[in-house]
């Protein structure tokens, strides 16, 4: 049995600091704000928008189906599709401020980052969105 999973891997990479070192390891950064740790405000990435595009997802689903039924497609393809799509919406959250639920930035970050997109510095963390077809 197969299912698909999104989310950023356990090594994807570690971001910079501004001194050269190393810094926080991708995937943890990715967890501050998926569940607002820290004094990060929650702002989900992943489990609210599959939640908020379940309609979308769903229809991938049904279509998928249909194909592998028809004898057209087979399940690893369809899963794949499905996760493709997951991904873009995860990634659409980022563009969208997750798709208008997460917290506005606070003027001093504003400041800070010079700019008022929501997790959007390097762009590391939305280019690590992937998803991959896994045993089950």
């Amino acid at each position: 049995t197969k299912e698909v999973k999104i989310g950023i891997a356990a090594d994807v990479g570690t971001y910079t600091n501004k001194d050269g070192s190393v810094g926080p390891k991708i995937v943890e950064v990715g967890r501050w704000h998926e569940y607002g740790l820290g004094d990060n405000p929650r702002r989900s990435f992943l489990r609210e928008p599959m939640l908020q595009k379940q309609d979308l997802i769903n229809a991938y689903i049904k279509q998928g189906w249909n194909s592998i039924l028809n004898g057209q497609s087979n399940a690893i393809t369809e899963l794949n599709k499905v996760g493709m799509v997951g991904q873009e919406i995860s990634k659409g959250a980022f563009a969208t401020g997750g798709y208008g639920k997460w917290e506005k930035l606070k003027p001093q970050t504003i400041k800070r980052k010079g700019s008022s997109e929501i997790l959007i510095d390097t762009s590391k963390l939305v280019n690590s969105i992937h998803s991959w077809v896994v045993n089950k």
